[in-house]
């Protein structure tokens, strides 16, 4: 749906939840908090608009590929998305840049993460939604251990887990 309070912006429902907004004019801009910690945390630990190797657990409106590479040039992603008529929806009413350096790969998050060569990424991305929930596998000791498999030295792993009290799926 179109952002009535921001020309150029747009806002991602799946089943009347926000999941993404992205501002076509703009891909700097990031209207959600969360997002906007995550992209500070790439802001803060990697020197500024140096290019990235990023994997993307969920993809949505593709926020924060469109973000870094936006903000970090020759930046190469990969987005695991699983959703094939949601990126359909994204790619065709929301187009990417020329240039973006961003692939979609419809699969299984999980699977993603475990099948990328160890070592290749600089940053992991967890921000993956089943309606308000973050799947389960996703949050395991063993998804952890794959991440930070997946991950350079000096890499990092930022993970968006929607909880609350007594915060028993972040723990």
């Amino acid at each position: 749906m179109p952002d009535l309070s921001r020309t150029g912006s747009w806002l991602l429902f799946t089943d009347g939840i926000p999941q993404s907004q992205v501002d076509t004019d703009d891909p700097g801009y990031l209207e959600f908090e969360y997002v906007r910690r995550i992209g500070h945390i790439a802001d803060l630990a990697f020197p500024a608009g140096e290019p990235l190797r990023v994997l993307h657990l969920g993809g949505g409106g593709l926020t924060l590929p469109r973000y870094l590479a936006h903000t970090r040039p020759g930046s190469r992603q990969l987005v695991a998305e699983l959703d094939v008529p949601l990126t359909e929806l994204v790619r065709k009413h929301l187009p990417l840049p020329p240039g973006h350096g961003i692939r979609v790969r419809a699969a299984d998050a999980r699977e993603v993460l475990e099948s990328v060569r160890a070592a290749s990424y600089d940053l992991v991305i967890s921000d993956v939604y089943a309606g308000a929930k973050t799947p389960f596998h996703l949050t395991t000791a063993e998804a952890a251990r794959a991440a930070a498999r997946a991950l350079r030295s000096g890499g990092v792993y930022t993970v968006n887990v929607a909880d609350g009290p007594p915060l028993q799926q972040a723990r």
